[in-house]
């Protein structure tokens, strides 16, 4: 079966970095995404105004930007419906998403400290 569609975008793609960014308190959001690409040095994140990395990184300027190897498969996968935005933002709530505050514990993950920002990296 073919179905013609017209979108107004379309992208293939799934989770392929972990941003880390420090919340206004001090504790730590890491969020999976998939809009990331580089051009030279510079990288392009693609991402909802709406999202507590973007409120984040308004704030903070600065980012670890993590690329996770096939065996973080499954905790990138344990990110993906949750928000470091309280409450949640209407638009992702319709769309099955939920708060949490410590998401490196969910995903079973163990954040060190970066190099060069004060947001951890994932170890």
């Amino acid at each position: 079966m073919h179905k013609v569609i017209e979108p107004k975008i379309l992208y293939f793609g799934t989770s392929v970095v972990l941003i880390s960014t420090r919340n206004e308190d001090g504790t730590v959001n890491l969020a999976p995404m998939s809009s990331a690409w580089w051009l030279n040095q510079s990288c392009m994140l693609g991402m909802s105004t709406k999202s507590q990395t973007v409120h984040n990184l308004k704030r903070e300027r600065e980012c670890v930007l993590n690329l996770p190897s096939t065996e973080l498969i499954s905790a990138v996968d344990k990110l993906t419906l949750l928000t470091g935005r309280h409450p949640v933002p209407e638009s992702k709530a319709e769309r099955g998403y939920c708060y949490e505050a410590d998401k490196f514990g969910i995903a079973g993950l163990t954040p060190v400290p970066s190099l060069a920002v004060r947001a951890p990296r994932v170890q």
